[in-house]
């Protein structure tokens, strides 16, 4: 990426909160209206969508059941030729809300948004109250840019070259984001939203062109997101961690074959660089049948290795975002299943996760604790990654997986190993915001290379820290230790030598 990326100076935009835009307050209509009441109540109140609710007794707050919007109202019955008059409003609404508290950032609102395909959130007070319908054009009213019309520019581009146009655009944002301080867990979900879309518009060419070649597809499938894209965590650093799963036989592989090798022809034109590990669609490896995908992993169940670890480790963070997402669900499921089931190879994950220390060193010394690299080109650093981040989500994800808990992000493996009883509270909230603030300095360090053209890395200098952000980092590194002792007991790591 080029320093033009980064040239750009802060933008307070980035720093709102959804509170602090001005928005319509909610129109309610009861469960019991009609759409033609329902209509008139919008109409009165120049509002483009109601909340339906149910009433609830003295004192306490009504339920809401969902939302009624205009398009609601054209596409379910005047288009369909209903009579509006004794139709139920519960029959039309949109059942459930996607909400917003008024202290988020508007970038998270931006990013539920983008996520559910909407144009507005319904905005709570700290009692989680409706008080607003935030729509896109109030947020656009505060500057101007919005994430939105980035998804819309994907969605309609016509060839590579418009995708790269929106990959630059993100990456430009995200490095605002960076500039404005914003932190990394909404930084990183909003990126990995938008790669999302990237990547199934880029598989929607890449199938196009095999299509109109080889014919249709001979058997459905679908396109995973493997590693931080998969976890939503992905951040300035980026490559293509992906997956395919087809669910048929032998005599399907080289139409997959052809389409692994143009989609990833079409995401290297877009910009997304090229994957050191190779793990990536024109390689076979990453491309298969459901059966061949569930016999490759019960291959490295039985014996696992050094690969198989890794490649496990990878699977587990899978999630579907092109194709018949159903087929990847059922893979996502089974190879869950499966790593829960074998205990050996979670064992073995453990381990990974305690491989690397963090780089602590005596409280005295020049860093407060803190050990660097003493010598060679990186000399007076320490890495991040290997030693912080890496330790915390392998962690979590083993033992989500090992207890059954299907979360997928990091911060939210650890809430729910919390809730499970699995980790202290104390513990697994500590991890979340030592991770988000080790994130963080890293995202920064990484925009900061970029704006000077070198090759991101996780490499950062304690003494270019001020000192409460190295004690904030050295009493990251010591839960992570804490958490790396908890693993090394918990799964017996002493008796694998």
């Amino acid at each position: 990426m080029s320093d033009e990326l980064f040239s750009s100076p802060p933008d307070p935009f980035l720093r709102l909160r959804a509170g602090d835009v001005s928005c319509p307050a909610p129109v309610f209509v009861d469960e019991a209206a009609s759409v033609a009441q329902a209509a008139r109540a919008m109409r009165a109140a120049g509002a483009t969508a109601a909340l339906v609710r149910r009433e609830a007794q003295a004192g306490a707050v009504p339920e809401i059941l969902g939302i009624l919007t205009e398009r609601d109202v054209l596409t379910k019955v005047v288009a369909e030729e209903r009579g509006a008059a004794h139709l139920p409003v519960t029959e039309v609404m949109t059942p459930g809300l996607v909400t917003v508290r008024s202290d988020d950032l508007l970038i998270e609102a931006f990013s539920r948004m983008v996520h559910h395909n909407i144009r507005r959130v319904v905005l709570l007070d700290a009692q989680g109250v409706p008080v607003g319908l935030l729509g896109e054009r109030d947020m656009l009213a505060a500057r101007g840019e919005s994430p939105l019309a980035l998804a819309q520019e994907i969605a309609a581009a016509a060839d590579p070259e418009g995708l790269g146009r929106g990959f630059v655009r993100l990456h430009r944002m995200a490095a605002r984001s960076v500039a404005e301080g914003i932190g990394s867990e909404a930084v990183g979900r909003l990126i990995s939203e938008m790669h999302d879309r990237l990547m199934a518009r880029a598989w929607g060419m890449a199938l196009a062109g095999v299509e109109a070649e080889l014919g249709p597809a001979p058997a459905p499938h679908c396109i995973l997101v493997l590693g931080s894209q998969g976890r939503r965590e992905q951040f300035l650093a980026t490559d293509q961690d992906l997956a395919l799963v087809y669910d048929g036989g032998a005599q399907a592989d080289p139409w997959f074959e052809l389409l692994g090798q143009r989609l990833t022809d079409v995401l290297l034109a877009v910009g997304f660089p090229p994957c050191p590990k190779r793990i990536m669609l024109d390689n076979p490896d990453w491309r298969g049948s459901l059966a061949g995908w569930l016999d490759s992993l019960d291959a490295i169940a039985e014996r696992p290795d050094a690969e198989g670890v890794v490649r496990a480790s990878l699977l587990a963070d899978m999630r579907p975002v092109a194709g018949d997402l159903a087929l990847g669900e059922r893979l996502r499921g089974a190879m869950l299943g499966r790593l829960r089931e074998s205990s050996v190879l979670l064992k073995y994950m453990a381990r990974e996760a305690t491989r690397f220390s963090p780089p602590l060193g005596s409280f005295g010394g020049l860093f407060g604790g803190l050990s660097v690299q003493r010598d060679g080109p990186k000399k007076g650093t320490l890495d991040l990654k290997r030693g912080g981040v890496f330790p915390v989500t392998l962690g979590a994800k083993v033992l989500c997986v090992d207890h059954g808990l299907d979360a997928v992000s990091t911060a939210s493996r650890l809430k729910a190993l919390d809730r499970e009883g699995a980790l202290s509270t104390g513990l697994a909230l500590g991890l979340v915001e030592a991770c988000d603030f080790l994130q963080t300095l890293r995202m920064r360090h990484q925009a900061d290379q970029l704006r000077q053209n070198l090759p991101p890395d996780n490499d950062i200098r304690p003494d270019g820290l001020g000192a409460m952000e190295r004690d904030r980092l050295r009493s990251a590194f010591k839960l992570v230790a804490e958490f790396q002792s908890l693993l090394f007991e918990k799964y017996g790591l002493r008796m694998l030598g």
